[in-house]
């Protein structure tokens, strides 16, 4: 039903009601006498005059306006069925003049007026009306569905527009960073003196080396706080850069900061069975930093790696992470101070902090969950655990030997009694060579018998106060794996580095013989 029609509809019936109000009122006042009739009957009269007559409503009384009491409608297919009235009557029906639908007489019966305006609303009306809710409601909840519809589209076009650019975004920047772009070519680039990493990544974009700036400096952003970073102490300088498209971001600052200050890299071998002084030593010799910068970070611990979770602190030890120094070849930044002159006051404190936080990181990745689990099965502690490997890593060289040698030290911690001294020689050159030497420059409250008694097997039961050196994996191994025999004794020959292995003291002192010991 079309709103504009009902609304003009009730407004023509609101207007012929309100006159024909007034004429009533008139006539009341004319017959003050008359107050038989309700509202209903005089509303009938009043539109089709009495009910007895059965007269029809005449031009003169009014008809043309009644005939406009109709709501304006469409046209209905089928017929409606005629209402009985309440007073069973058969309902009257007057057709309007243009030919439109039947006003039906039987309707007034069901007539019920509104309090305010006390005018009649009619069942007809009411259920035009309700129909006109109806058809606006479906027309509502129909562009309400279209407006869903269209939404969802546009949602839906917006994401895939959208996740197809962020994709490619994506897969660009994976590419710049791992210099995966096609078309490899080398290219000078300029970058001004003392940069910032906003002109370091312009110089790098202009050149075709950077194709995602952004997501480069995010990359320097992050570099801040990693070891290496810090390791190079300084930031970009000026200097002209031959750089190829197929570096990653990695190798593009590793060649800014290589070369732009002026630093070079060198290869140290960390070799089985050196100690921490000669470790320190050896950094020194390849002005890597001082080996006395060096020793502030074996002789306390760092609190920084998982392992020293493991690392009981002590008063006896005379290096608290001596033996976790890990053996193995590293590549480390050279000190442009110090190899330009060996003999400058430099502080190296940093360079030493870098190398000994490179090394120790490489020995909290080489000793496994299994590793740890073997260890407590043992009933070994990890101090104790490094420490039979740097005796067994000092005795001997080779895997086959480093399994036995590493029985004899295991049954006799088994055994106790008259064996609960290891009595390895390896232990008291310890003392002498870097203990008893150095003891005076460590400042130590723990006197040196003290600590000359924890680390002497030959004094000491069990296991020394700490590791004697830094053994290799295959010492280390060699103990959580020893060989099963029932040997208390060992003795090598020196000079052909064959070893003997005995039951009793009695095969034992042949054996010193054999290896030309006495």
């Amino acid at each position: 039903m079309d709103n504009h029609e009902e609304r003009q509809g009730r407004d023509e019936l609101s207007e012929i009601l309100r006159k024909n109000k007034e004429r009533r009122i008139k006539e009341e006042e004319q017959h003050t006498g008359d107050f038989s009739k309700d509202k209903t009957s005089v509303f009938r009269e009043e539109l089709f005059g009495s009910q007895n007559s059965g007269s029809k409503l005449d031009a003169d009384s009014g008809s043309d306006n009644i005939l406009k009491l109709k709501l304006k409608s469409k046209p209905k297919s089928k017929p409606t069925p005629e209402r009985k009235s309440n007073s069973g009557h058969k309902a009257v029906k007057s057709r309007r003049r243009d030919g439109g639908e039947d006003f039906d007489e039987g309707e007034l019966h069901d007539i019920e007026f509104d309090e305010e305006t006390d005018k009649p609303i009619t069942d007809k009306a009411l259920k035009r009306a309700r129909e006109a809710q109806k058809q606006l409601k479906k027309q509502r909840q129909a562009r309400k569905t279209v407006f869903q519809i269209t939404f969802g589209v546009i949602v839906s076009a917006a994401v895939i527009f959208f996740g197809v650019r962020l994709g490619a975004r994506l897969y660009s920047a994976i590419s710049d960073y791992g210099g995966l772009e096609d078309g490899e070519f080398e290219v000078a680039v300029l970058i001004p003196d003392n940069p910032s990493v906003e002109q370091v990544a312009q110089a790098l974009k202009e050149s075709g080396i950077v194709q995602e700036p952004e997501v480069f400096k995010l990359y320097i952003d992050m570099k801040r706080n990693d070891e290496e970073w810090r390791h190079r102490g300084e930031d970009f300088e000026g200097g002209e850069f031959i750089l190829s498209s197929s570096m990653n971001y990695s190798k593009i600052v590793d060649t800014l900061l290589s070369s732009g200050s002026g630093k070079t890299t060198v290869d140290v071998t960390i070799y089985e069975g050196m100690t921490a002084i000669e470790i320190g030593r050896l950094l020194e010799e390849n002005f890597v930093c001082r080996a006395e910068d060096f020793e502030k970070f074996y002789r306390e611990k760092m609190d920084k790696y998982d392992f020293e979770l493991r690392v009981t602190p002590s008063a006896l030890k005379f290096n608290q992470l001596e033996g976790y120094l890990f053996p193995d070849k590293y590549e480390f930044y050279q000190c442009r101070e110090l190899k330009a002159d060996p003999d400058a006051e430099v502080d190296t404190s940093k360079e030493a902090r870098t190398a000994a936080e490179k090394i120790y990181s490489n020995f909290n990745s080489k000793i496994t969950k299994t590793m740890y689990k073997q260890m407590n099965e043992m009933g070994l502690t990890l101090d104790q655990l490094i420490a039979l490997a740097s005796m067994v890593q000092s005795e001997v060289s080779n895997v086959e030997d480093m399994r036995k040698v590493a029985s004899v030290f295991l049954n006799r911690l088994e055994t106790g009694g008259d064996f609960s001294k290891l009595q390895s020689d390896v232990t008291v050159f310890y003392v002498q060579d870097f203990i008893e030497p150095y003891y005076k420059d460590y400042g130590l409250t723990t006197s040196l018998a003290a600590i000359s008694h924890a680390y002497d097997t030959y004094e000491c039961d069990g296991v020394p106060a700490g590791a004697i050196c830094n053994p290799g994996m295959d010492a280390i191994s060699a103990v959580l794996d020893a060989e099963d025999t029932d040997y208390f004794y060992f003795c090598a020959n020196e000079e052909t580095g064959e070893t003997f292995y005995a039951r009793t003291l009695e095969e034992h002192e042949a054996n010193l013989v054999l290896a030309g010991l006495v």
